[in-house]
């Protein structure tokens, strides 16, 4: 029943969702050319990917032209050069440069223009400089890690990426970090998917993205490895009382991982459980609109991700 009522409300909930992304983007509160507004560099850069991807799924042009105002052709060099900085790659590689990589497919997709392809081949190439670098002990680090390094979200965008851009050296890459890294034996001790089901206070769901990502990057391959890790009727309940800003986000997280987890393995109570949490957020507009700017400045976005990573295409 939450799977056909999230598919009902779609196009209204991204409405809804819109007026905080669109209210946070003029703001100049970043050294960025393009990506300001939002507080911090990864926030603006889903704040624009929330545009494209409203524009897309609505038709609204409202949303493209709001989107076509951050992101134009004369700013994307001096923004490349402001990626090259030791200080962001530092902050932003690999949560914010895989976010630029869903950016630019979404751009690429709605407008049909590439004017942030240089930016997403910097994003793919610095994101798989740091996958390549890694040894056992960093990469269970980063797979386990429940904020911004988590690898299993890097990979499942490196992935993402190679699709869109039919690059075969790059998802062969993805798909070796995978089997190496996130199938990693003993990942399944302590990253059971039990974990990610109770109280948090960050908003990356390690264990849920570990299994999204295998089941995301390694196609057929992986929806064995999946299927087998995760008890029959499984759910994750919404967190209703989140103590944190960050835990503010962690339905949406969660949900993008279940939805991910649906389409590896056909279960439907996967994909109900990523709708239930997906309509529960949406209705909470105490954590994404009426609530602080803590909340306000990033979690409508992450909504819009999960809406938009819902249509089957």
């Amino acid at each position: 029943m939450s799977w056909a009522e999230l598919e009902e409300r779609r196009e209204d909930l991204l409405h809804a969702l819109a007026p905080p992304i669109l209210s946070a983007l003029g703001n100049d509160d970043t050294p960025s050319p393009i990506f300001h507004g939002c507080y911090d560099w990864h926030s603006a850069v889903h704040g624009i990917y929330s545009l494209y991807a409203i524009h897309r799924r609505t038709g609204d042009d409202l949303y493209l032209e709001a989107a076509r105002q951050h992101v134009r052709s004369e700013l994307v060099a001096a923004e490349l050069e402001h990626m090259r900085s030791d200080e962001l790659e530092r902050a932003e590689n690999p949560y914010g440069f895989a976010w630029i990589l869903a950016l630019a497919r979404a751009e690429e997709l709605a407008a049909g223009t590439l004017e942030l392809r240089p930016l997403a081949d910097h994003a793919a190439a610095r994101v798989s400089a740091l996958v390549t670098a890694l040894d056992p002990d960093a990469a269970r680090a980063l797979a386990t890690h429940d904020k911004h390094p988590n690898l299993s979200w890097a990979l499942l965008h490196l992935a993402l990426w190679a699709r869109h851009t039919e690059d075969p050296g790059l998802l062969r890459l993805a798909c070796e970090a995978t089997r190496t890294h996130l199938l990693d034996p003993e990942l399944d001790e302590v990253l059971p998917p039990a974990a990610d089901t109770g109280p948090v206070s960050e908003f990356m769901p390690p264990s849920l993205m570990r299994l999204a990502a295998v089941s995301a990057v390694l196609g057929a391959e992986g929806r064995e490895e999946v299927d087998r890790r995760i008890p029959d009727g499984f759910r994750v309940p919404p967190l209703t009382e989140p103590q944190t800003a960050h835990a503010g986000g962690v339905n949406f997280f969660r949900a993008f991982a279940l939805l991910h987890l649906h389409r590896a393995t056909g279960r439907d109570e996967l994909r109900e459980s990523g709708a239930e949490l997906t309509l529960y957020q949406c209705d909470r507009t105490d954590l994404w609109r009426s609530g602080g700017y803590d909340h306000r400045h990033w979690i409508a976005q992450i909504g819009v991700r999960v809406i938009d990573d819902s249509y089957d295409d």
